[in-house]
């Protein structure tokens, strides 16, 4: 019995640019930074523990080299035994922070901002990943377009070239006109061969920060444009949230001003067996309760230039802020400049490919009837792919302008 096999069509679906944006999440820089914050959602509950007190339990067991004894004056008895060299104990320890200068609840806020700020961070690592992404997009697909340029480039020369062969044939061309045609198909060939490989490079590296397997992408998109609010920007909320934590530094560094009292209470037993029910020189029992109080008098200057360098932190980060603020406002404006010569340049770029399309036909037209030799025809067919690659390129670098602007605009922040 024969078996037949149906061999069916694998068709490869190029990726747009809003697949790839929503690819991003699948980076390991996304899930490093995600592990992050579950780092800090540990910290939080770590530092809310110390809210609670803590509870201790513990057993002890000591052997003496001698017995412990008392000296006395009593005349006929220097000394006497008061204790067993076998000694047993257990405790059950409650303890309690009834005030630690509210470095505690400072602790738990500055976890809480900590952990808000690297969430912030994670939308701006995808910001930056989708812009890198971006950028890669558009030089793939500027490349693609060269390589189609290039592709209708070589099947001119080919063309070309059958002719040169047909007119060689006839008489109407000499032999180094036509190898000099030949060279202009491997010279092109050549230049395919190199373009492919670029855009594999740049399919790999687009593999890289997606974590994902990318073989192909599709056409541009365009981007509306809204009006920037930079405040709005993840990045520049990091910055605030940093401010935030700076005022929690600054209440930490006042906390050493102020007492540490704690709560103590406890459940003790000692003996001199190892069930601890019996103790011949002692009270076996020795529960307890306590309230102490801890206050530094003087620390040789070291809590207040603590102090000092938690306040000049926070204005070093108000500096940081205003000059980056002052930064991304400049970019943004130079993007805006870029965008508008772009435009320009596009327009002139499309008029540039109409004209280099009617001079490349003119000249065939001109070769077939002799009047122009094989190197004015290459030059026409080298110029027009030049001119269609370069539209292309154009438009690529349009649109990933038009991409930063839109992620970078702070309009894009959820």
């Amino acid at each position: 019995m024969k078996k037949i096999f149906f061999l069916l069509p694998v068709f490869m679906m190029a990726e747009d640019f809003t697949q790839i944006s929503n690819l991003i999440d699948n980076s390991l820089k996304i899930k490093m930074q995600k592990q992050k914050i579950e780092i800090y959602s540990h910290k939080i509950k770590a530092q809310k523990g110390l809210n609670y007190g803590s509870l201790d339990a513990s057993y002890n067991y000591s052997h003496l080299k001698d017995n412990p004894i008392m000296k006395t004056k009593i005349p006929g008895m220097t000394s006497m035994k008061v204790g067993n060299k076998d000694n047993y104990s257990f405790e059950f320890k409650y303890s309690y922070p009834l005030f630690s200068g509210f470095a505690i609840t400072s602790n738990i806020e500055k976890a809480k901002l900590q952990k808000a700020k690297e969430e912030l961070n994670l939308k701006n690592i995808k910001r930056i990943l989708t812009l890198q992404s971006g950028q890669i997009y558009a030089n793939i697909y500027a490349l693609k377009e060269k390589l189609k340029a290039l592709q209708k480039a070589k099947e001119a020369v080919i063309s070309a070239v059958d002719l040169s062969k047909a007119l060689f044939k006839e008489g109407l061309l000499n032999i180094s006109s036509l190898e000099d045609i030949k060279a202009k198909k491997y010279e092109i060939e050549a230049e395919i061969s190199n373009t492919k490989s670029q855009i594999n490079s740049l399919l790999n590296s687009l593999s890289y920060i997606l974590n994902k397997k990318i073989v192909s992408i599709s056409d541009l998109q365009n981007f509306k444009i809204k009006t920037p609010n930079f405040e709005n920007r993840a990045d520049v909320k990091a910055i605030k949230t940093a401010l935030k934590i700076a005022d929690k530094d600054i209440k930490l560094a006042k906390s050493k001003f102020y007492p540490q009292i704690g709560l103590q209470a406890g459940l003790k037993r000692e003996g001199t067996n190892a069930i601890i029910d019996k103790n011949d020189y002692q009270n076996r029992d020795k529960s307890y309760i306590a309230l102490g109080i801890n206050y530094n008098i003087f620390s040789g200057g070291s809590d207040m230039a603590t102090i000092e360098m938690a306040k000049i932190q926070k204005l070093s980060t108000i500096t940081y802020y205003n000059d980056y603020l002052n930064n991304i406002k400049t970019e943004y404006k130079n993007d805006e400049f870029s965008l508008n010569a772009l435009k320009s340049e596009l327009k002139a770029a499309t008029k540039e490919v109409k004209a280099r399309e009617s001079y490349f036909h003119y000249m065939k037209d001109k070769f077939k009837e002799g009047l122009v030799s094989t190197s004015d025809l290459d030059d026409s067919i080298s110029k027009l792919a030049q001119a269609r690659a370069n539209k292309s390129f154009v438009e690529s670098q349009l649109f990933f302008t038009k991409l930063t602007l839109k992620l970078n605009g702070g309009n894009n922040e959820n």
